[in-house]
């Protein structure tokens, strides 16, 4: 029932992830590719400048560092100077095919710009020359880039093959499955200082147009600098993203609560967060330990139908609270994400459609998004939430799926106007909530409920002051307003640099930020072989998705196998 972090050890042993461990390692390559930008403007410079990037200046055959660059009006100007030693083996390079750099050298060549001069209406320069050069002059720019695609190969391949070997010196004991049918959502980096940091998903499950949604992502300790905020946005797998809108929003509150918004937008200030009295599985197994701390000792809803007895291997956890007098609404409070194992069943249901894959995500686009909704409530595919009332349960809402890289904290309002109230010995009153997922779809890593009022807020929302590719294109107002225009990232390692103005701030309070977006994506798949229209039919029944991820779970692990994460994620 515990999480032990992306890799599950229950059957391997020390020798065998010894092996594992060196094989996933060797022949790992890191490859870049050339973006070229075919007009140079003074926008991309300053750009360049803001991300800290080396401006490499080419004429003819000879190349240099422009140091201390400045744009003023329409010109360039700065002093040229030698390459950095490290800077000549990536001076050229291919612009059809992968590049291949060396680990230590990654700082180097992900930060390079070369700019290609027009040699017939510039004078020949040399080093130490201060120049002025007018972007008319600069015919294109090259942009170096992780190809996270080629470096993916080269690690996944290696793991593949090692795996293989591994699994004959240990007597077939081990074997390694890598999740080649990942999805994940676009993938949110904060920046502090000079670096990023990533902080979690955003519209997960949004895989259709029609189910384009918002989603207001927590970035817990996101600190200004200079009175910016600074984050970018990126596509770190096989899939297109539609990015609608992202704007900030600074909630300014009293600083000795929380602030949480729901899945709706509507901000809740936590105050007294209190845990269950008790925490109890469908299989009778005590799950408070497991879920009153933050520490990714996680309730896995893991339990087979034969200790739960439900035949669709759906998981149920009852919560059991403490309740005071008078209190008409509870905040459930959790902190949870989707599981790697549910991301990877649902890509084995994918997998099902075959060469009609793309055809069927066509007309899921065109489909009513209740109907699509409706079928992952029925797999239990969000994380479900019902209150015991005299009428028995009674459903209250679901967790929207966040995507499996990233727990995040979430809050649920519930009304207890109904609510079945039962009396303990000793005075207390108590109420209960219960939790439901499909076979391993989530992670649940905390839950507690606060019947404290919602307090008054300020909420600031803040469009980009800039948005800007990794490429220097300007996406600003693509992403400032909620339209039917968006942001497209196509191809793994677009990225989208935005930054936003803090607000004013406000005496006595204090600012948490969070990242609101709207938008979807779609998985980019090339399988080859026929639908398998059999099998896909069982899933028009509720529940089968659940059972499918417990019968593949089953198999599994009577295989002996590990499941390894993709190790270019988060």
């Amino acid at each position: 029932m515990k999480t032990n972090f992306l890799i599950s050890m229950e059957k391997v042993t020390a020798g065998s992830l010894i092996l594992l461990f060196l094989v996933s390692f060797q022949g790992c390559r890191y490859y870049y590719r050339v973006q070229t930008v075919e007009k140079v403007s003074p926008q991309n410079i300053k750009t360049c400048d803001s991300l800290n990037k080396l401006l490499v200046l080419h004429q003819n055959k000879s190349a240099w560092q422009l140091s201390g660059y400045a744009v003023t009006d329409n010109m360039l100007s700065g002093t040229l100077s030698v390459l950095p030693g490290n800077c000549h083996q990536y001076k050229t390079t291919s612009l059809k095919r992968g590049n291949r750099y060396r680990k230590d050298d990654r700082i180097v060549v992900l930060n390079q710009v070369h700019l290609y001069l027009n040699d017939t209406i510039v004078p020949k320069f040399t080093t130490g020359d201060e120049v002025k050069i007018d972007f008319s002059a600069v015919h294109k720019a090259e942009i170096y880039v992780k190809d996270k695609g080629r470096t993916t190969v080269s690690w996944v391949v290696p793991t593949v093959l090692g795996t293989m070997g591994v699994a004959i010196v240990a007597a077939a004991t081990t074997a390694a499955i890598v999740a080649l049918t990942k999805s994940s959502c676009p993938l949110v980096y904060v920046k502090s200082d000079t670096s990023y940091t990533f902080s979690g998903e955003i519209f997960g499950g949004a895989i259709y147009s029609s189910l384009e949604r918002h989603d207001w992502l927590p970035l817990p300790g996101f600190e200004p600098v200079q009175n910016r905020y600074e984050l970018k946005i990126t596509n770190g797998l096989p899939e297109i993203q539609y990015i609608n809108q992202a704007e900030l929003w600074i909630v300014s509150h009293p600083g000795q609560v929380k602030v949480l918004p729901d899945r709706k937008g509507v901000i809740h200030t936590i105050v007294k967060p209190e845990l269950p009295a008790e925490a109890v599985s469908s299989g009778k197994a005590n799950i408070l330990p497991l879920i009153s701390m933050k520490d990714r000792n996680s309730f896995q809803f893991d339990e087979s139908p034969a200790v739960t007895g439900d035949s669709c291997a759906f998981n149920t956890l009852y919560l059991s609270f403490f309740i005071p007098a008078g209190a008409d609404t509870g905040k459930l409070v959790v902190s949870a994400g989707n599981s790697m194992w549910g991301d990877y069943t649902f890509g084995e249901l994918t997998r099902l459609f075959g060469s009609r894959y793309e055809e069927f995500v066509n007309w899921q686009g065109k489909r009513s998004p209740e109907k699509t909704l409706q079928w992952q409530k029925d797999q239990r595919y969000p994380l479900m939430v019902y209150l015991e009332t005299s009428a028995g349960w009674q459903f209250v809402d679901n967790f929207d799926l966040i995507g499996p890289l990233g727990a995040r904290e979430m809050v649920m309002p519930v009304g207890l106007s109904g609510a079945l109230i039962t009396g303990t010995t000793d005075g207390n009153r108590m109420v209960r909530i219960k939790l439901e997922s499909g076979f391993r779809f989530w992670d649940l890593d905390y839950a507690a409920i606060d019947f404290s009022k919602d307090r008054i807020c300020q909420v600031d929302r803040i469009q980009p002051a800039s948005a800007i590719t990794e490429t220097g294109k300007d996406v600003t107002q693509l992403l400032s307003m909620n339209d039917k225009k968006y942001y497209i990232q196509e191809k793994i390692g677009e990225e989208g640099f935005i930054v936003y103005q803090d607000s004013p701030a406000i005496p006595g309070m204090k600012k948490s930020v969070f990242l609101h977006t709207k938008g979807y994506y779609t998985h980019v798949r090339n399988y080859p072989n026929p639908p398998d229209k059999i099998q896909l039919q069982t899933f028009l029944v509720p529940g089968r998705f659940s059972k499918f991820s417990f019968d593949n779970y089953t198999e599994f692990m009577n295989k002996k196998m590990v499941f390894v994460s993709d190790p270019r994620l988060p």
